[in-house]
């Protein structure tokens, strides 16, 4: 239940004006017609509707008062946020060695009161040739060029194929100057890859694999890195870091550059009947090759675009040698800087002659600061910045000069910008955006921070009890379902509940591909929810994230449908209801598998809300190599029917008419059940 807030004056227009005509009759006894024609009563009743005016002001929170109440409990405004974007960089003649961090983009006309500007975040090592083809080789198959499709980041394709079978490679060309070029004169100690993922959707070849290999969470298979020197000669080339897990996510893959790597003749096509062939060019070739079994069914990555010289960019522009004013000495001076919104970690801050300047240092607050300290703080939407008290932060001194050395301003849905328009010229290099800058936003309203208040105060943002973690899985880390076990160690399941201050948390991913693929989490989403729930775990606490175990159920079964459906429609309604069942996200984990279940499941199955099910004659289901069976009803007298449910013996499996799922493990229902149909008008 909300708060009621308070009313600090519940007088209305009629209550205002009766009071005034009192005080008429006390104060002027002459004035007796209070007919509403009167002049007098006129102005009354104007003054009346002022002050009902200011009472409903009074009665409401000021914004001011409310954000300062939220800060309180710690929530504070959203600054402005700074769009950011991917920047390939495309090697010209005379190309650098490298691209400084903080180069600045042409100024880009947004309508804004000043230009937008993008900055690069860090340092670029340029591979100083050009990418110039892009190249798929799969195990048994001839050579397909990509680099068509790697320029339309509209299409997507699929590097290692569909299927991501083992020894699938994916090979990166590099122009060379000649055959005698030297791979140290083209390739930096480090160089720098982006790829861009695309969701891969449902292919013709989609035939489900048997077995039980479905219940296991895929794993990434090993990726290689190596440089032609020779035939089939190859460089290893050690991975500095991939943030892309594996082609899991978008990210940057840095990889050490190739030192014994050589140019191959590049295999160019003969020209038309009647031209002169192309002339021959020379190459370096990088390779990613698909190891291990290869990627699991329907996990092979499909790539957008890969970028060869990729750096971020933010849109913000680093100012300099901002004078702010001279300090008065006073207490709680505050300051504005020239341009904002602001990051405030940006703001380096000095004070004093410019030969002789002594640097302040930024905090959140003052609650810790002494009187000596030289501490300062920032507004990053006003671009305030406020000195202490001599109580708590030192003051500057009377007619101390006050300078904002650096600090880097910029933010708001306007850097948003659209592909290709951002441009970044260096000597010997140009750059551009090929998808557009996301992650822009305005400073939060105050609306907005009321509406994001009561939900953050409502909800939890502690991880203590198991529904904490199970809640903060669901919620910040965007997972399907999760379930949170205490006292459970992964890798020693058999001493569960005598293990204090462990706690393990099982995740499930959203549904992929409508259902038709088991939801299992990725490497890059559970690192997301173990670091989401470290932030917030008690001090102590023993926290292990895992994918939750997946129990597929392939059902065979038999049924009588009613006349007049097709039996491709009838099989296909059969199918979706036995999966909106088993795969919904309201049964949770741990949960009991009957056959009459299944049984009354598909009983029920119903098109434009009729039922088109006259009887299921028999089903079977198998539940990860486990089997349950149904046999029709059998008449036991008089209007009773009893349901035989059958299983078969074996034994590491259950008798009884059901099959009991482990705490950490989830029911998924595969898309390829077998539905024999009797009745059905054929298809």
């Amino acid at each position: 239940m909300s708060l009621v807030p308070p009313i600090l004056d519940d007088r209305h227009f009629d209550d205002l004006t009766a009071e005034a005509l009192k005080r008429i009759r006390l104060a002027c006894p002459d004035w007796t017609d209070f007919n509403p024609a009167d002049p007098g009563i006129t102005l009354v009743e104007l003054f009346a509707w002022f002050t009902e005016l200011m009472l409903f002001r009074m009665n409401k929170v000021p914004d001011k008062l409310h954000g300062e109440l939220l800060s309180l409990v710690g929530i504070m405004p959203e600054p402005a946020k700074a769009a950011r974007a991917m920047i390939e960089f495309t090697p010209l003649d005379n190309c650098p060695s490298s691209i400084t961090g903080g180069t600045s983009s042409i100024s880009i006309d947004v309508g804004a009161d000043r230009p937008l500007k993008f900055q690069t975040t860090r340092d670029l090592a340029m591979v100083r040739r050009p990418m110039v083809a892009i190249i798929r080789k799969l195990p048994g198959e001839a050579e397909e060029d990509l680099t068509k499709l790697n320029e339309m980041p509209d299409r997507g394709f699929d590097p290692f194929g569909t299927i991501g079978a083992s020894n699938s490679e994916l090979i990166l060309r590099i122009k060379a100057a000649s055959p005698d070029m030297q791979a140290a004169d083209v390739f930096p100690d480090v160089l720098t890859l982006h790829v861009s993922q695309m969701k891969r959707g449902r292919t013709g070849d989609f035939s489900m694999p048997e077995g039980n290999s479905l219940a296991l969470r895929p794993q990434t298979p090993p990726l290689s890195w190596s440089a032609r020197i020779d035939g089939d000669v190859w460089e290893p080339l050690e991975v500095i870091d991939d943030a892309t897990k594996g082609f899991e996510c978008d990210g940057f893959i840095r990889i050490a550059g190739p030192r014994r790597a050589v140019p191959i003749a590049n295999a160019a096509p003969s020209g038309a009947p009647g031209q002169a062939k192309r002339a021959l060019t020379y190459v370096f070739e990088l390779r990613c090759l698909v190891g291990g079994a290869g990627f699991a069914f329907a996990s092979a990555p499909r790539f957008l675009h890969v970028a060869l010289n990729a750096v971020d960019a933010i849109a913000l522009t680093t100012e300099t040698e901002d004078l702010l004013g001279t300090s008065t000495g006073l207490e709680g001076q505050v300051f504005s800087l020239r341009n904002r919104p602001v990051d405030p970690d940006s703001v380096k801050l000095a004070t004093g002659p410019a030969n002789n300047e002594h640097l302040w240092s930024k905090v959140d607050d003052f609650f810790d600061s002494l009187s000596t300290d030289t501490h300062f703080t920032v507004d990053g939407a006003t671009g305030e910045v406020r000195f202490g008290d001599n109580s708590h932060g030192q003051v500057p001194g009377a007619g101390v000069r006050v300078v904002a050395k650096s600090y880097q301003a910029g933010g708001g849905i306007g850097g948003n910008v659209g592909a290709k328009q951002i441009k970044i010229g260096s000597q010997g290099a140009s750059g551009t955006n090929p998808f557009p800058a996301i992650d822009g936003s305005n400073a939060e309203q105050t609306e907005r921070l009321r509406q994001r208040a009561a939900s953050r105060l409502r909800s939890r943002d502690r991880a203590v009890t198991c529904a904490d973690f199970e809640e903060l899985a669901l919620r910040k880390g965007q997972m399907g379902r999760a379930r949170a076990i205490a006292q459970l160690h992964p890798d020693f399941p058999e001493l569960s509940g005598k293990m204090p201050g462990v706690i393990t948390v099982f995740v499930v991913g959203k549904s992929r591909l409508g259902g038709d693929l088991p939801p299992w989490p990725s490497d890059a989403e559970i690192g997301n929810v173990k670091e989401i729930l470290d932030r917030r775990r008690m001090v102590g606490a023993e926290l292990f994230v895992r994918a939750a175990m997946i129990v597929p159920v392939k059902v065979t079964m038999l049924a009588r449908a009613s006349a007049g459906y097709a039996g491709d429609e009838v099989r296909g309604a059969i199918r979706r209801s036995l999966n909106d069942w088993l795969n919904s996200s309201d049964r949770g984990f741990a949960t009991q598998l009957y056959a009459a279940d299944l049984w009354s499941c598909a009983a029920q199955t119903t098109i434009g809300g009729v039922r088109v099910i006259d009887q299921v004659l028999s089903l079977r289901a198998d539940v990860n190599g486990r089997i349950l069976e149904m046999a029709p009803p059998v008449l036991r007298g008089p209007r009773t029917f009893t349901f035989v449910s059958t299983e078969s013996v074996t034994p590491e499996k259950n008798t009884s008419n059901f099959i009991a799922i482990a705490d950490q493990a989830i029911l998924w229902g595969r898309p390829d059940h077998i539905i024999q149909l009797e009745g059905a008008t054929p298809s």
